[in-house]
């Protein structure tokens, strides 16, 4: 029950988040941030190199949502 809600949770801080980035960066597309368990790192970098930004720039922008 508890797994329940703490994966919930983090599903809810991911949606807000990905919509942040949404309004935040236009060129992005909800397919590219498509969270897929054990692939974080992957879908960051994907965003990144897209975005065109380097990994300190890509950093704060995490942080920052």
């Amino acid at each position: 029950m508890i797994g329940h809600v703490i994966q919930s949770r983090n599903e809810q801080t991911w949606n807000e988040q990905k919509e942040k980035l949404l309004v935040q960066f236009s060129e992005l597309s909800k397919e590219d941030l498509m969270f897929e368990a054990g692939r974080k790192y992957q879908m960051i970098e994907k965003i990144r190199l897209k975005l065109g930004k380097t990994e300190e720039e890509m950093e704060q922008i995490i942080q920052s949502l």
